[in-house]
């Protein structure tokens, strides 16, 4: 099993097009708690981060274009591998992502999506499964509630780990692309992104497919990412 595991299958999403009620425009989420073990031997893991962010879209004829972020939230488990993350909203969506189509931004379908990751582990990618019809519920639900989430150990070679980090490093759309200063909200798992990477080169393996501090976006408006960085554990 390479990079990133995607627990979800291929399906069809209904944009929300005109008029401008078709959609929320309030969120509120529940309470998400999930526990982390090994999958082989089944104990918690603790000290794995984990991310989780509420992904806006615009919709637009047969596609979806990304407006940003509604909400970005960063949590590490327990001894026990116990993960939480508090409800939160209701919260509206920022009027500032007006478009020209004048379309409704919405959160995206399968939000929210997850990212866990500790080194020696293989990072998870986790979201809710698509369905036929486009969710427009104004509560939003994590599918991984409840359940016991399973990391697998990395086995791989340091050439792998550096494209199993660089598709992580993909993954982070919500810090690389950021619309304002999302990239703040979870210094944990970018600074272990960071410092994997730079692990790795001092080892002279190639980790040119993975995104630095200086790729994160904004920095005139949200400061120095280095600086930031420097404050914050890993």
């Amino acid at each position: 099993m390479k990079g990133l595991v995607k627990p979800l299958t291929a399906g069809l999403g209904l944009a929300c097009l005109l008029p401008l009620n078709a959609c929320s425009t309030t969120y509120r989420a529940e309470p998400i708690e999930a526990w982390v073990v090994d999958a082989k031997t089944a104990r918690p893991i603790g000290g794995v981060v984990v991310a989780a962010h509420w992904e806006l879209e615009i919709g637009e004829v047969f596609r979806n274009s990304l407006a940003g972020q509604l909400m970005v939230l960063e949590t590490m488990t327990d001894q026990n591998g116990r993960m939480y993350f508090p409800g939160w909203g209701p919260k509206s969506v920022p009027s500032t992502l007006a478009n020209p189509l004048k379309t409704s931004p919405h959160l995206e379908r399968r939000a929210p999506e997850i990212l866990l990751f500790k080194p020696g582990y293989r990072c998870l990618q986790l979201t809710n499964a698509l369905s036929t019809t486009y969710s427009m519920d104004s509560v939003r639900k994590s599918d991984w509630n409840g359940k016991t989430i399973k990391m697998d150990r990395f086995l791989g070679n340091s050439d792998e780990y550096a494209l199993h980090l660089t598709q992580l490093s993909n993954s982070m759309g919500y810090a690389f692309r950021a619309h304002h200063c999302e990239w703040k909200e979870t210094p944990r798992l970018l600074s272990l992104l960071f410092s994997e990477a730079n692990e790795l080169q001092g080892r002279g393996v190639y980790v040119g497919g993975i995104r630095d501090a200086a790729s994160l976006p904004n920095q005139g408006e949200c400061g120095s990412a280095q600086e930031f960085f420097k404050d914050h554990p890993k």
